[in-house]
């Protein structure tokens, strides 16, 4: 680098000096090859200057991916006119008026008038009903129908439905109720899918579908009524689009707003809506005899051995401890907390075996032992107060609780005796679609079905043939830190909401049982009423990234929008959710949203993801950015059979690429497409790869490309269905249909890693010297990881880099750190120190210590060079990184490839960081 350059970069950037010695700072060089790129590269590049472009205005909203409703009334009230004479026909037919019979039926039935009859009076009401009155099917009906009663009928329904299934499952019903397919009166609309038309006036939606429409539409132009269906669930979603509603009923009044739930805190939506009334729908449900643990106990006489797991610790030692609280707040004091004599006062109707093991059980924990043991009595005993057949569902936490209860009862006597008289029959959100429909099958005569599910079971599937529910009282539920940027998965008891929800499930066909392991006095005096309402467990980039970009939200600050929630969430979440957008460059110092910001925002993804995907056009690997996005955003493809997960493991090894659990997935899902010309099946069944959730992975990889032509990025015009024409044995159609151009980096395995930078800083973890620890009677040197922060964590036991021994100083990118037992880092690729330089976010900073060269990574991570104009020219090539993405992301029409110095400064980057 001759003299002027370099005096010239260092008037521009400057070299900072520090006073110590810095420590534990790694080394970065280059070879000469790359030295002489990054030299000719600077000197050939014309100088790119100037600040990331902030949105001022919403002139990008023409971009939106949600197209803005052309409403026109004289065009609906001609289709209108149609849809009643239409009806006049229908409600005639035989079929309709068997089908109105019914209706008729159920308990939601007899208060369609008084539903109506408020909604003519007030603009919000709130419907709850028990599981089974029909208030999902048929309250949207009641306004539909009485709208229909008039030819000059004026109605436009939009019912939001927390999961995709519920929207098309219910639509599907509704629509088969009045006689007709889904698409004419009644639609349905999902992120991949839809049955709509211009005849559509009841349309089941995803909650996440209403709320893109409203970034575009924001007074929801034409629609008359929305429903807010399972608002009990506390959703994300479903609370931000009841603030949303709140702020949109000031501008118009004349919207109608439903909310229900099977079960609700009535009185605090209530107060939410201005005490708005609520309406009580009766269920329509079988008695639910209930049971809990000292019921348990009783029937079962069970003995708590003196040396089990399950015997709380202070007990195992003979130390009771005597609770001496006042006798008038007796019934404050936990179980636990009890002995012998003060449970006799409780329960005083249980025998001393009961007592006895009350007193001693560790009520915190799981007892399996129990579980098998009442699981047996049930189908063993010869009831007199129960029924003596049906299918039992029992309620499990988490997988790992599922497989331990399956193995036990493989081996307890009754159930491994008599294998041919049971259907044991395992579920959870992570099986596939086939294992998931066992469920629902009804077994032979004499075959006694046992499900063994989480709480997917409690709202998500209906397993009709239920008649025993048992519920061990506890979940798993993901919970965010924001002062340790971290996700752990804790085990909590549920909510008395929940409890109710798994009763439920019981009594659907005839008289049902529900046994509760835990006491009454738990669920009396120890149980929350309700669960935490999941914005205020979870990270809230994506819900702050909305208030940005919704126009209903334009003046206000995102803290004031937040804290009008039904229940805000804390300070500390909304402020490290805004720092994270800040490193992402989403946002501006100023909290300002940026054209990244923007196009992130509209993207149906998490706002790394639509990152990773916007960096996937530039540098032109789009087809396998878009299969990472997708993988990301949806799960692997990978999965582990119960009684096959080592077998499982060792073949996931032969798809291992670049030491990257990321990139593994990637190759899997290529060779997957490859196989379709071959053996598509055998190929999945023998390499332990889920065929439909490589086929959801390929419908979304093709959806990504329908919303980048959509806002610009790539060849306008481009739609989901010529993708999908395109795609064939061997291929999803995307690399056709989007062109070689923006693909012909894809099979540049280090540039991919590097781009996990771009997309998933800070989420870096670096290796640091092994520790002894001992493991058996022998000790061993441990390997471990900390966080850019300083935290120590593992790699979580199913990655491919678990057993891997990287050099100290190694980096890893990661997707999700979650805490378990420990702190897991899951989905983790090796990246080279370059990639970091070029990709990591915040200010690339250079200083000058004892003679070495130190550069900066938002003052987080650092390296020691020995040459300060290398270390110059790398924070120049990484400023004309920032200025070229920065120019290509506020203009996605800006050809790159046909500009001389942008191809220049990405093929230099490229060439840099292949090989690395």
């Amino acid at each position: 680098m001759d003299e002027d350059l370099y005096n010239r970069l260092a008037s521009i950037f400057g070299i900072g000096h520090s006073s110590s010695m810095p420590h534990n700072v790694d080394s970065l060089s280059l070879t000469s090859d790359k030295v002489k790129l990054l030299k000719t590269t600077l000197e050939t590049t014309q100088e790119l200057t100037g600040k990331n472009p902030v949105l001022e205005t919403p002139d990008l909203a023409s971009q939106s991916l949600t197209q803005k409703s052309r409403y026109n009334q004289e065009e609906f009230n001609r289709t209108n006119k149609f849809l009643y004479k239409e009806f006049q026909k229908t409600s005639n037919s035989e079929d309709y008026n068997k089908m109105q019979k019914e209706r008729s039926k159920l308990p939601s039935w007899e208060m369609r008038a008084v539903i109506t009859a408020a909604l003519e009076m007030y603009n919000v009401i709130i419907v709850c009903g028990m599981t089974g009155c029909g208030k999902t099917t048929q309250v949207p009906q009641f306004i539909l129908d009485d709208a229909l009663r008039s030819e000059h009928f004026n109605v436009n329904i939009v019912c939001t439905q927390p999961r995709r299934i519920s929207a098309i499952s219910v639509a599907e019903r509704v629509a088969q109720e009045r006689g007709e397919v889904p698409g004419k009166i009644v639609g349905y609309q999902i992120r991949l899918d839809g049955e709509v038309s211009n005849l559509t006036r009841l349309l089941f939606c995803t909650t996440g579908i209403v709320l893109r429409r409203l970034e575009s539409d924001p007074d929801l132009e034409g629609v008359t009524h929305i429903i807010v269906d399972e608002v009990h669930e506390r959703s994300e979603q479903s609370d931000f689009l009841l603030l949303v509603l709140k702020k949109l009923l000031v501008r118009r009044p004349d919207l109608r707003v439903i909310l229900m739930s099977a079960t609700i805190d009535a009185q605090l939506f209530s107060e939410y809506f201005s005490n708005c009334p609520v309406i009580e729908i009766p269920g329509k449900q079988y008695s639910v005899k209930q049971f809990f643990l000292e019921d348990i106990l009783e029937k079962t006489n069970y003995v708590l051995e003196m040396r089990s797991d399950y015997r709380r610790n202070e007990v195992r030692h003979g130390n009771y401890y005597m609770s001496q609280g006042d006798i008038s707040s007796f019934e404050l004091i936990p179980d636990a907390k009890l002995d012998e004599r003060h449970l006799k006062i409780r329960y005083p109707t249980c025998s001393r075996l009961t007592l006895s093991t009350l007193a001693s059980m560790d009520m915190d924990k799981i007892n399996f032992d129990l579980l098998v043991q009442l699981l047996e009595w049930i189908v063993t005993h010869d009831h007199k107060d129960i029924p003596k057949e049906g299918a039992i569902l029992v309620f499990l936490p988490g997988l790992q609780e599922i497989q331990t209860t399956y193995d036990l009862l493989q081996t307890a006597p009754e159930f491994s005796r008599n294998k041919e008289k049971y259907a044991i029959i395992p579920i959870h959100s992570t099986f596939t679609t086939e294992e998931q429909k066992l469920v629902f099958l009804i077994p032979q005569r004499g075959i006694r079905k046992i499900v063994l599910a989480t709480n997917i079971a409690e709202t998500s599937i209906t397993i009709n043939d239920v008649v025993f529910v048992v519920d061990t009282g506890m979940m798993k539920e993901m919970r965010y830190d924001p002062v340790k940027s971290m996700q752990s998965l804790d085990m909590i008891r549920v909510s008395k909401t929940n409890v109710v929800q798994r009763m439920g499930r019981a009594g659907r066909v005839q008289e049902g049982v529900s046994f509760h392991m835990f006491t009454s006095h738990v669920y009396e005096y120890e149980m929350s009423k309700q669960p935490v309402p999941e914005i205020q467990r979870n990270c809230l980039e994506q819900i702050v990234i909305r208030t940005k970009i919704l126009p209903i939200f334009k003046k206000y600050e995102v803290e004031n929008i937040l804290a009008q929630l039904v229940n805000p969430p804390s300070k500390d979440s909304i402020i490290e959710a805004l720092e994270h957008l800040i490193h992402l460059g989403a946002l501006d110092a100023q909290m300002k949203l940026t054209a990244l910001g923007y196009h992130v925002g509209s993207l149906p993804v998490d706002v790394r993801i639509g990152k990773l995907m916007l960096y996937g056009v530039i540098f032109r690997c789009l087809d396998s950015t878009l299969t990472i996005a997708a993988t990301l955003s949806f799960k692997s493809p990978f999965f582990s059979p119960f009684k096959k997960k080592e077998e499982a493991t060792e073949k996931k090894k032969e798809f291992e690429t670049n030491n990257s659990d990321i990139l593994t997935m990637l190759k899997a899902y290529q060779e997957w497409l490859e196989s379709r010309e071959k053996g598509v099946y055998n190929f999945c069944r023998d390499n332990f790869l889920s065929y439909k959730t490589l086929e959801m992975l390929s419908t979304l990889k093709q959806q990504y490309v329908e919303i980048l032509s959509d806002i610009g990025f790539i060849s306008k015009g481009i739609k989901l269905a010529h993708v999908q024409y395109l795609a064939s044995h061997g291929s999803d159609g995307v690399a056709e249909i989007t062109g070689p151009e923006v693909n012909v980096n894809n099979s540049n395995m280090e540039l991919l890693s590097s781009l996990l930078v771009a997309a998933l800083y800070p989420n870096i973890i670096k290796t640091i010297p092994a520790e002894l620890s001992l493991f058996g009677s022998s000790r061993v040197k441990r390997k471990r990881y900390t966080t850019i922060k300083g935290e120590l964590v593992d790699l979580h036991p199913g990655s491919i880099n678990f057993k891997k021994d990287f050099d100290v100083g190694s980096f890893l990118v990661y997707h999700e750190k979650v805490k378990t037992k420990k702190v897991y880092i899951r989905d983790c690729s090796l990246v080279s120190k370059l990639s970091l330089l070029m990709f990591g976010g915040g200010e690339i900073s250079v200083e000058e210590s004892f003679g070495d060269i130190i550069v900066k990574i938002n003052k987080m991570i650092q390296f020691k060079m020995r040459n300060a104009e290398i270390a110059l020219s790398l924070q120049a090539l990484r400023s004309k990184l920032d200025q070229l993405l920065s120019d290509k992301i506020s203009q996605p029409d800006l050809d790159l490839i046909r500009c001389s110095s942008s191809e220049k400064i990405i093929n230099c980057i490229v060439d840099l960081l292949s090989d690395d």
